[in-house]
């Protein structure tokens, strides 16, 4: 039996991914299973889905705790901690079109879905890449190779109008996955996790309570962000619910790292001060 585990942000259809990919195994014979796992339940948050798939019944009924396969289906880095959970021989798919400057105990391969998904006009309603598709073919070209007609079929099931762009991209991630090779100058994966989580801002004055994002540049979801007027009193109140923790006070000022901020409007909130911050749209 088999494990995978694909991680991303909500919004990217990670959880519809592992469906297709589900039904996918199916037709081509396999015994499957298929479930989700929620974080906060908004745009934008950390998201998985987990697949099991084996040639006889399959009789677990718990979560993936570690996996043979981990497919990150956002185009950021994947996190130290999903990393953690690959085995050791496992493989790695990332939706990236430069390689992965980092080696470990495990295969990389790679996909530019992202640019496959704009190609194919495959768009989210905010306008961003849905590689998650194209992400797909990649995935059914490293463990299924015969298996390309079965995730069409999965995939016109799914998408119904929608099912000929996409059918397009689950090929072209087919054709485009590319299979990584160690490098000279590759870190291991260890020093790299470590590097990740260093953010450029130093280290935030007020503690984050929650899974934050510092490994992922999750200002790139933002629509609208959140500007701070002179009526701002530096409180931190802001900065105590920021999820992401993107907001710090440096020289007795909140300062707003764009880099991580989201525009999820909480800010805007809990500010106790009246038109301290406001929400603007971003420039396009």
């Amino acid at each position: 039996m088999k494990e995978m585990l694909l991680v991303g942000r909500g919004g990217e259809g990670v959880v519809l991914a592992s469906q297709i990919l589900a039904e996918t195994f199916a037709r081509a014979g396999f015994f499957v299973q298929s479930f989700p796992e929620f974080t906060a339940e908004r745009r934008g948050a950390p998201i998985s889905a987990s697949l099991r798939w084996d040639e006889s019944p399959i009789h677990r009924r718990y979560k993936v705790r570690d996996c043979d396969v981990l497919v990150v289906v956002s185009s950021s880095p994947p996190s130290p901690q999903a990393l953690a959970k690959l085995r050791p021989g496992g493989l790695v798919l990332l939706n990236r079109e430069t390689r992965f400057p980092h080696t470990g105990p495990f295969d990389i391969a790679r996909v530019p879905a992202a640019r496959i998904a704009q190609r194919h006009g495959i768009l989210s309603s905010e306008g961003r890449p849905m590689g998650n598709v194209a992400v797909l073919g990649a995935c059914v070209s490293l463990l299924i190779p015969d298996g390309l007609a079965f995730l069409e079929q999965a995939v016109a099931s799914r998408m119904g109008a929608k099912a000929g762009a996409n059918v397009a991209a689950a090929r072209d991630g087919h054709e485009r996955c590319t299979k990584q090779h160690a490098a000279a100058g590759d870190t291991p994966v260890e020093a790299a996790s470590l590097a990740q989580v260093v953010r450029s801002s130093g280290t935030p004055v007020f503690a984050v309570s929650t899974t934050d994002s510092r490994g992922n540049h999750t200002g790139t979801w933002s629509l609208d962000r959140p500007l701070i007027a002179v009526e701002c009193t530096a409180c931190g109140v802001c900065a105590l619910f920021c999820p992401e923790g993107a907001m710090t006070k440096s020289d007795g000022a909140m300062v707003i790292d764009y880099l991580y901020c989201k525009g999820c409007g909480i800010c805007e909130v809990v500010c106790p001060v009246r038109n301290a911050i406001a929400m603007e749209e971003v420039p396009a």
